[in-house]
C-alpha cells in the first residue's frame, strides 16, 4: 500500500473552503477567484490548530510554543489574542462563521470535528522540494 500524507484541509458546514498548508494558501470554492495566501504565523497557528485542535482543547501556552516559540520566535498571551483574531476574521472572508475556532474558557481554543475534513494524497504527489516544505509545515 502507498504512504499517503495530509496535504491539505476542506473546512466548514459544506467543505467549500480549502487549506493548504504547504502553500500556506486558503480557497473558497464556492465563491470563485477568491483565494489569499497567509502570512507565515498565522499559516502555522491554523495549521497547528488543524493537527491537533480538531475536537480537542489546545492549550495557550502550548500554541505559543508550538507556533512561535519553536519558529524562534517570541510570544506573550496578548499576541496568541492578536493573530488568532485576524485568522478568525480572516476566515469569516471566507464565509466561516466566527465560532469555527472556539475559544475555551481560559483554557485553550478548538476546532469543532465536524468542520474539518482531511485531505490525503500518496507523498509521491509531492515533487521532492515540495515534499519537504510541505512535511516542515505539517509537523
Amino acid at each position: 500500500m502507498k504512504s499517503l500524507t495530509v496535504y491539505g484541509y476542506r473546512l466548514g458546514s459544506d467543505y467549500d473552503v480549502e487549506f493548504l498548508p504547504f502553500k500556506k494558501r486558503l480557497i473558497h470554492y464556492a465563491a470563485p477567484g477568491n483565494a489569499e495566501f497567509l502570512r507565515p504565523t498565522m499559516a502555522n497557528l491554523l495549521t497547528y490548530l488543524l493537527q491537533h485542535a480538531v475536537g480537542e482543547v489546545v492549550a495557550d501556552n502550548v500554541l505559543q510554543i508550538q507556533v512561535w516559540e519553536n519558529n524562534g520566535l517570541s510570544c506573550s498571551s496578548q499576541r496568541l489574542w492578536q493573530v488568532m483574531n485576524n485568522l478568525k476574521r480572516k476566515l469569516a472572508q471566507f464565509a466561516l462563521p466566527e465560532d469555527f475556532i472556539l475559544r475555551v474558557g481560559g483554557k485553550g481554543y478548538m476546532i469543532p470535528p465536524e468542520c474539518v475534513l482531511q485531505l490525503y494524497c500518496r507523498k509521491s504527489f509531492f515533487r521532492c522540494d515540495e515534499y519537504a516544505a510541505a512535511e516542515h509545515v505539517m509537523r
